[in-house]
């Protein structure tokens, strides 16, 4: 006669627990890997298609923003910051970046040679503002956002275990590595102890005050939501008025470039101020889902407009693909999203 076999050890049962929790978190890992140099850098068209015959580029980019926003979320997470918290560490983000690896916040010229407009005291102070804004929002806030949308239930739990944190660790530190290479070999700016200090200082200071934005549970207001289309033509409109701050910074004007800061400080605090209303009023994931598509689509058009100046047909038939594919994901999402 068949011996029934032994029932299941409370052991067995955690283990078996533990490895579907493990194969769950697997997949926002890798999704938001992949996406956030996706948004970050292809949308716009600062990753090309021309430029993937430089491996270099190519793979300090994936470590740093795929292994990088990970790495965001996850602190983020263990921090139990609110969004104000994240804000905090995606401009932490952004000058580790091209405060210390691209080093484009200083060098008087840009990575390839150009000017750069409002420049004081050795800071170029309009870019800093506008590349830490769209670090903020389209390397991290964004990605992070869009795979909370995909991965719902798994949006409020931990995805690293300590030795994985210790492996994307390892891997953002491989790409601000490589970033910091491709800026020595591309330049012959060098950035002063003084200047190395200073960026350090911001991003612990920054890191500090993200640890105290803490996630409080707030009480939805009980008004009228707006509509998705409107959510979508908001970011929208957003999101081209800070890439036309962007061809200022290299065009330059008469203005005073402390008047353009100004405005793109403004700007700013007028979309967060809309979104943080919205928020309270428990706007849903669609709704968060179309904000986020048309910041992006502005993004993208951005990134049409730069390939189209330049002399490689490949990349506009590449940046027609990527939007393409950008629209048709955000109606795929879309549809796989509850309308509450």
């Amino acid at each position: 006669m068949k011996t029934p076999p032994d029932p299941p050890t409370a052991g067995d049962i955690a283990q078996a627990s533990s490895g579907g929790r493990q194969q769950q978190r697997v997949a926002p890992v890798l999704t938001l890997f992949l996406v956030a140099p996706l948004l970050g850098e292809v949308v716009g068209a600062a990753l090309r298609l021309s430029y993937f015959v430089q491996p270099l580029r190519v793979v300090s980019i994936l470590c740093f923003y795929g292994a990088g926003v990970v790495l965001i979320r996850e602190i983020a997470h263990r921090l139990r910051a609110n969004g104000w918290g994240l804000v905090l560490l995606g401009v932490a983000y952004a000058l580790v970046e091209e405060g210390l690896a691209l080093q484009t916040i200083f060098n008087p010229e840009g990575m390839d040679g150009e000017t750069v407009y409002g420049r004081a005291a050795g800071v170029n102070w309009f870019w800093a503002v506008l590349v830490c804004g769209y670090h903020v929002v389209w390397s991290v806030l964004i990605p992070i956002g869009v795979v909370h949308i995909l991965f719902p239930r798994e949006s409020r739990s931990p995805w690293l275990s300590r030795r994985m944190l210790w492996v994307f660790g390892g891997v953002f530190a491989l790409g601000t590595a490589l970033f910091a290479l491709i800026s020595l070999l591309r330049s012959d700016f060098r950035l002063s102890m003084v200047e190395i200090g200073a960026v350090l200082a911001i991003v612990g200071l920054l890191t500090w005050a993200a640890s105290r934005c803490q996630d409080r549970d707030t009480p939805c207001v009980p008004e009228r939501l707006p509509g998705t289309i409107r959510a979508g033509w908001t970011g929208l409109g957003f999101g081209l008025v800070w890439f036309v701050f962007h061809l200022m910074a290299f065009i330059g004007s008469g203005i005073s470039f402390v008047w353009w800061v100004l405005a793109a400080v403004l700007t700013a605090v007028a979309a967060a101020a809309i979104v943080n209303r919205w928020t309270r009023r428990g706007w849903t994931a669609r709704h968060r889902l179309a904000a986020s598509f048309g910041a992006v689509l502005a993004a993208g058009l951005f990134g049409l407009l730069l390939v189209s100046l330049g002399d490689q047909l490949v990349d506009v038939v590449f940046e027609v693909f990527v939007i393409s594919g950008l629209v048709a994901g955000y109606f795929w999402t879309r549809r796989r999203t509850s309308p509450v």
